[in-house]
């Protein structure tokens, strides 16, 4: 009996001692695997898949993908097949998804008005007006400062094109046009401001309700880029487009400041850099795009009205309250940053 006992202590203690080893093994393996398994960086947004963000997305995989010998990988997500833009600018923080971009008003309504400055109305004028101030002029870094201590750091920017707007019942020439018109805003208490004081009646919705809403007259003009307006076949709704420029309204690349400090030096660099190529292409890709829209509006019957420079001057007084309302919301020290990087 003892000897019985003697052995089957051995034997237990031999099993104990091989399931030891076995996970081990396993852990070692696990570490392992997990040391060779790809980066994968996912982006997503709710423009279509044929938009030159959507293309420039997926030129930075095969880009970080050969820089980093298949280290890093890219995953395009367009369409909004992950949620809606609020969503997926929370789920940057959730970790649903790596990067985001898309409206800065998005980003704005989750980190605080001081980061809507970037929309000010006719802060820049122009494409040209726009890039010297976002990129040499510091905009870009006004933008984050309005982002620190959020979590969210803004790598760059994408040119989603200068604000215009498409209406299903007429152009708009001036703030009387515009008196009681329900224009489709993202949610965004600087566009209700601007739109108020350009006279119409601005609607927040959401980007899924826009198409239904536009058909079927829940709202009469919806206030986006000429690049939107191409992808979702706007114009065939919507066939009156007024090219007003009133705001540059940019996508901001967004991405958690926690996953990007969690990148070694080296892939965080080339991440960085690849992310800085991809903008600069996406800005000049879509800006040529953007000159051939408004041939195909009309050429498929739509009526295009480009303001001109004394009706655009008199928008810009009629939106100068906004000016005043801002200064009292984030300081005068704010609003004369931004002021300082437009042009001369």
């Amino acid at each position: 009996m003892k000897a019985k006992k003697v052995i089957a202590l051995f034997l237990s203690l031999s099993m104990f001692l091989l399931a030891l080893a076995g996970c081990g093994t396993s852990s070692n393996d696990a570490n392992s695997k997990s040391s060779e398994d790809p980066i994968v960086i996912s982006i997503a947004h709710t423009d279509s898949s044929n938009r030159s963000t959507n293309e420039c997305g997926i030129w930075l995989n095969d880009y970080l993908q050969k820089e980093t010998n298949g280290k890093v990988a890219v995953e395009m997500y367009p369409d909004g097949q992950l949620g809606d833009d609020p969503d997926l600018a929370a789920g940057v923080k959730l970790g649903n998804v790596t990067i985001y971009f898309g409206l800065a008003s998005v980003i704005s309504s989750i980190v605080g008005e001081k980061a809507s400055c970037v929309d000010l109305p006719y802060l820049y004028s122009t494409y040209d007006e726009w890039v010297q101030g976002t990129f040499e002029n510091g905009g870009l870094e006004l933008f984050n400062e309005a982002l620190e201590g959020s979590g969210y750091t803004c790598l760059d920017m994408m040119y989603n094109g200068m604000r215009c707007v498409a209406s299903s019942k007429k152009i708009y020439h001036n703030s009387d046009d515009l008196k009681g018109q329900k224009v489709r805003i993202a949610q965004n208490d600087l566009n209700v401001k601007l739109w108020q004081s350009m006279g119409a009646n601005p609607t927040p919705m959401a980007w899924g309700e826009v198409i239904t809403s536009l058909s079927q007259g829940t709202v009469d003009a919806l206030d986006h880029s000429l690049g939107v307006f191409n992808d979702f076949n706007i114009h065939e709704i919507a066939p009156y487009v007024t090219v007003t420029n009133h705001c540059s309204s940019p996508y901001p690349v967004i991405c958690s400041t926690e996953w990007l400090n969690s990148l070694d030096d080296e892939t965080r660099e080339k991440v960085v850099d690849g992310v800085h190529q991809m903008c600069e292409k996406q800005r000049v890709m879509e800006r040529e795009n953007e000159l051939s829209y408004l041939e195909r509006f009309e050429q498929e019957g739509a009526t295009v009205y480009t303001l001109s420079a004394q009706e655009q001057e008199a928008l810009k007084e009629a939106v100068k309250p906004v000016y005043k309302e801002w200064r009292k919301r984030v300081g005068d020290d704010v609003i004369d940053a931004w002021l300082a990087t437009v042009p001369q």
